[in-house]
C-alpha cells in the first residue's frame, strides 16, 4: 500500500490546511442558530449577500473534540488517524460522523484525511472542453482498462445530484453538450480513487486516494475578480489540467471550418489563451520569486478533429504525424513512460511547427512542471444546431452526439499528475520506479546550455593560453 497516515489535510472548500484530528462535527440535533464560520465561508469567499450567507449558515450546532459536553472513543485515532464519531453526554442528541473543516464548517467528505488527497484543478478558456473533459475523465476512472480501478463519489448528496444533472444527464442520456460552465464558484467535486498498481518489483499492490476535481469558468479565468473569487482554489492545487482548444489556433481555424462551419462558428471570437495566462501570472505567480512548481499538464483538447482535415506537418514529409496522437496508449499498473514522453515531444513539435509557441512560452513562463498532452473526450465532432431556448425564445447553438461517444487519451494528464506526487509508478526500461523529484525539464536545458558555454569558455582559454 502506498497510503501513510496522515498527518495534514487540506479543505476542498476554503483550502484550509489541517490536522484531521482538528475537525469539528455538526450535532445532529439541538438548536438552529447561524455558525459564524459557514456566515463567513459564504460572505466572504463565495461573496454571496448577508442575506443570502446568513440563510445559508443557519445549522444545527457545531462543537469540537474539546468541547465537554460530547464523548468519543479514543481508539477511533489509532483506528483512522482521527476521531470518527462523538456521541452528546448530555443524553439530548445521537451520535454523529459529520466532520466539518475546523476552519470554514463545511461538511468533509467522508474519511477525509484518512487517506492521501489531491486537488486537480481543470483550466481552460471558454469552450474548450472542460466540463465535458471532466464528466468523461470521471466515466473513464469508474471503467478503467489500464488499471483495477473504482471511483466513488464522497461529497454530499445535494452536490452528487447536481454532477449528475449538470454533467453526466445531458452527456450520457441526452447525448448533448454540457452547457458551458456558469460564472460563479462551483462546488469541489470529491472522489474515492481506489486502484490496484504496479510495484517495484513489479507485483500487484492496491492504493486508495480521495481525489478533489474543481471545474472552473472560462471567463472567470480571463477576469481578475472571477478568477480571485471563483478559482482561489487554483494555487493550492496538487495538479492542474489545461485544456488548448486548438480551433484558437490561426494555421488550423480555417481549415477545421472548411470541415465544419457551425462547430467552429460557435466558438466566442474573443477566446484567447495568453489573457487566461495572463491572468494566471498576475493572480499566483507573479509576486512570487519564482514559478509554481504545480505539476500541468498541458493538454490539447478536441484533438478528433485532426481527423477531418488534410495536414501535412514537418518539411511537407508525406505522412501525418499527428494520427499517432489519434488513439488510445494502455498503461498497465504503471504509467508508461514511453507513452507519455512520446505524446510530449509529438504535441510541442506540433504547436511549434503551427507558430503557436505562444502557448508553450506562457505555460513555461508559469510553471516549473510542464508535460503535452492531446486528448479528445468525445472521440468525434459533435453536431452543432440552431434550436430555440424555450426558456427565453432566442435562437441559441446546440450540440448533439451522434451514438456513443469514442473518448481517447483523457486519462494520461491524470496518471501523470498522481506520478508526480508518487501515487503511480512509471514503467520505463523495464522497470518500475517512483518518479523523483529531481529538477524539470526546462531545469535540465538549462543546466546543459550553462555546461556548454562553460566549455566553450574553457576550450577559447586553452586556445588563448597557447597563443
Amino acid at each position: 500500500m502506498l497510503a501513510k497516515k496522515q498527518e495534514h489535510a487540506i479543505c476542498p472548500f476554503c483550502c484550509h490546511k489541517f490536522n484531521p484530528n482538528q475537525a469539528d462535527f455538526r450535532l445532529s440535533s439541538g438548536k438552529v442558530n447561524t455558525d459564524d464560520k459557514l456566515f463567513n465561508y459564504y460572505l466572504n469567499i463565495l461573496h454571496d449577500s448577508i442575506k443570502t450567507a446568513t440563510a445559508k449558515a443557519q445549522q444545527n450546532p457545531a462543537v469540537s473534540i474539546e468541547d465537554k459536553t460530547i464523548e468519543y472513543d479514543e481508539t477511533d485515532i489509532e483506528r483512522y488517524g482521527f476521531v470518527h464519531r462523538i456521541t452528546p453526554n448530555n443524553g439530548k442528541g445521537e451520535a454523529t460522523e459529520q466532520r466539518l473543516c475546523p476552519n470554514c464548517h463545511n461538511n468533509l467528505p467522508t474519511g477525509y484525511g484518512m487517506r492521501d488527497s489531491i486537488l486537480i484543478s481543470v483550466l481552460g478558456d471558454a469552450r474548450s472542453g472542460k466540463s465535458v473533459f471532466l464528466t468523461v475523465l470521471v466515466a473513464e476512472l469508474e471503467n478503467n482498462s489500464d488499471f483495477v480501478s473504482k471511483l466513488t463519489f464522497i461529497g454530499d448528496k445535494q452536490v452528487r445530484e447536481n454532477f449528475y444533472e449538470t454533467y453526466q444527464r445531458p452527456l450520457f442520456r441526452e447525448h448533448t453538450l454540457i452547457s458551458s460552465t456558469k460564472r460563479k464558484k462551483l462546488p469541489p467535486y470529491a472522489f474515492n480513487f481506489w486502484y490496484q498498481y504496479k510495484d517495484e518489483n513489479g507485483s500487484t499492490q492496491e492504493n486508495a486516494i480521495d481525489v478533489i476535481f474543481y471545474d472552473i469558468a472560462g471567463e472567470d479565468l480571463r477576469d481578475e475578480v472571477g478568477i480571485r473569487n471563483n478559482g482561489f482554489n487554483i494555487k493550492h492545487s496538487s495538479g492542474i489540467i489545461f485544456l488548448i482548444d486548438p480551433t484558437n489556433f490561426t494555421r488550423l481555424s480555417d481549415l477545421f471550418r472548411f470541415s465544419d462551419a457551425a462547430l467552429i462558428d460557435a466558438i466566442p471570437e474573443n477566446n484567447s489563451n495568453q489573457a487566461v495566462f495572463d491572468n494566471l501570472y498576475n493572480y499566483f505567480i507573479g509576486m512570487d520569486r519564482e514559478k509554481s512548481a504545480i505539476p500541468t499538464a498541458l493538454a490539447i483538447s478536441k484533438a478528433d478533429l485532426f481527423k477531418h482535415v488534410s495536414l501535412s506537418f514537418f518539411g511537407n514529409r508525406p505522412e501525418n504525424r499527428i494520427q499517432n496522437l489519434l488513439k488510445d496508449e494502455k498503461h498497465r499498473g504503471a504509467v508508461n513512460m514511453q507513452a507519455l514522453k512520446g505524446i510530449n515531444h509529438e504535441v510541442k513539435e506540433l504547436i511549434t511547427h503551427l507558430s503557436e509557441d505562444g502557448v508553450l512560452n506562457n505555460a513555461i513562463g508559469c510553471f516549473k512542471n510542464i508535460n503535452c498532452f492531446a486528448v479528445s473526450s468525445l472521440g468525434k465532432k459533435p453536431i452543432v444546431e440552431k434550436i430555440s431556448d424555450p426558456d427565453t425564445n432566442e435562437t441559441v447553438e446546440k450540440g448533439f452526439i451522434d451514438g456513443q461517444i469514442e473518448p481517447f487519451r483523457v486519462k494520461e494528464p491524470f496518471y501523470w499528475i498522481l506520478m508526480r506526487h508518487q501515487l503511480l509508478l512509471k514503467y520505463e526500461n523495464g522497470r518500475y520506479e517512483f518518479h523523483g523529484d529531481g529538477p524539470s525539464e526546462e531545469e535540465i536545458e538549462k543546466s546543459l546550455t550553462l555546461w556548454n558555454r562553460i566549455l566553450k569558455m574553457f576550450d577559447f582559454f586553452k586556445r588563448f593560453k597557447r597563443m
